[in-house]
């Protein structure tokens, strides 16, 4: 557990020579998100204001800020001269302008909590959600699990539902991200290519990250 009030991390849920997870918690003060925010660019700050909601504004420039300051971090720059670009998909990625262009990375938010993976040899995705009621996790699920998945995923009890949906969704969502494609699209490999690894940023959330096998 870490412990950083200004920076926001809450937990370092992984750590390793390939992989590294934070989370952080979004909702601060409006001076702590004005200092986390400080170094997003024009772009950023135009995607920000778009948001309807004050709320969600926040939590745009928290999660940004907090993802450039990470970046920058790893590459020993500001967080300002963090260079993004976008895949065709739109996955980020650094630009080739940016030393160590092999560091690969996912960020996934949900409610109050952002979580970032990195990774420096292997694709990487991420995704986290708030263990809320699905209504419609039925349908989704018959619309999105593999066969295998939704079998295992039907005989659950009712007890078992929510969570069990969750994880599946999350880890379905951390391959699509890793991919850099949509759930809309085919997955261009199977789930068994993935290294899965399942968390929980802060309780009442689920999370899963995937490298490649």
């Amino acid at each position: 557990m870490t412990s950083d009030c200004c920076a926001g991390i809450i937990v370092q849920v992984s750590e390793n020579d390939d992989l590294e997870v934070l989370a952080f918690i979004l909702d601060a003060e409006q001076d702590v998100i004005r200092e986390i925010g400080v170094c997003l660019n024009e772009e950023e700050r135009r995607r920000a204001e778009g948001l309807r909601l004050e709320r969600d504004r926040r939590r745009f420039v928290a999660t940004r800020g907090q993802l450039r300051r990470v970046l920058a971090s790893k590459l020993g720059i500001s967080p300002s001269d963090v260079e993004l670009e976008h895949g065709r998909l739109g996955k980020p990625h650094l630009s080739h302008r940016m030393p160590g262009r092999d560091l690969r990375f996912s960020v996934s938010r949900s409610g109050d909590v952002a979580v970032v993976a990195l990774s420096t040899r292997q694709e990487v995705g991420v995704d986290i959600e708030a263990v809320l009621p699905v209504p419609e996790a039925d349908e989704i699920a018959a619309l999105c699990f593999s066969a295998s998945e939704y079998g295992s995923y039907a005989a659950l009890g009712p007890e078992d539902r929510l969570e069990g949906f969750l994880e599946r969704w999350t880890r379905l969502e951390a391959i699509s991200k890793a991919l850099g494609c949509g759930l809309g699209q085919p997955l261009s490999c199977h789930e068994r290519d993935w290294v899965v690894r399942r968390f929980v940023p802060k309780p009442g959330y689920i999370g899963t990250v995937v490298v490649r096998n």
